[in-house]
């Protein structure tokens, strides 16, 4: 179990959203928790149930890009069907035209009364977009707009 998973981080007028993991996917996936925590207020992702599944096919030329593309489309998806994401699941992997993201989103309908409100995150930016490797620990950010 890893000691964090996730985190936000300040960066002038937006904030930056962290995620941590063993795997580039887990990273990922927890990236995906960082900005849902700001979407809700005090999120139990135990607690989120995975009723909905969205499949997720992305590609970008390098990792930094694929990161801003990845939260971008999550946060359409989360704009378009109403779903709140708890998890990606799926594969991440580096092809000679340049990275695939192919996978599946999960998570249930979102509820105000149910999650709260918390920051109304605009897009995901290429400011201090990064994806690496840190011994044996992935970690991608990226910076939002709220």
């Amino acid at each position: 179990m890893l000691s964090k998973e996730y985190e936000t981080f300040e960066h002038g007028a937006d904030i930056g959203i962290r995620g941590y993991g063993k795997t580039l996917e887990e990273a990922f996936s927890n990236l995906l928790k960082a900005l849902f925590s700001l979407i809700g207020e005090e999120v139990d992702f135990e607690r989120v149930k995975a009723q909905q599944k969205i499949e997720i096919k992305l590609a970008s030329d390098f990792l930094d890009e694929l990161v801003v593309i990845f939260i971008n489309k999550v946060l359409s998806l989360f704009a378009l069907e109403n779903i709140f994401f708890k998890e990606f699941k799926g594969k991440i992997e580096e092809t000679e035209q340049g990275v695939r993201l192919d996978g599946v989103l999960l998570g249930e309908d979102y509820s105000p009364d149910r999650f709260g409100c918390g920051v109304e995150v605009k897009g995901a930016t290429f400011t201090l977009a990064k994806v690496e490797k840190k011994d044996d620990l992935w970690i991608a950010q990226c910076v939002v707009d709220v």
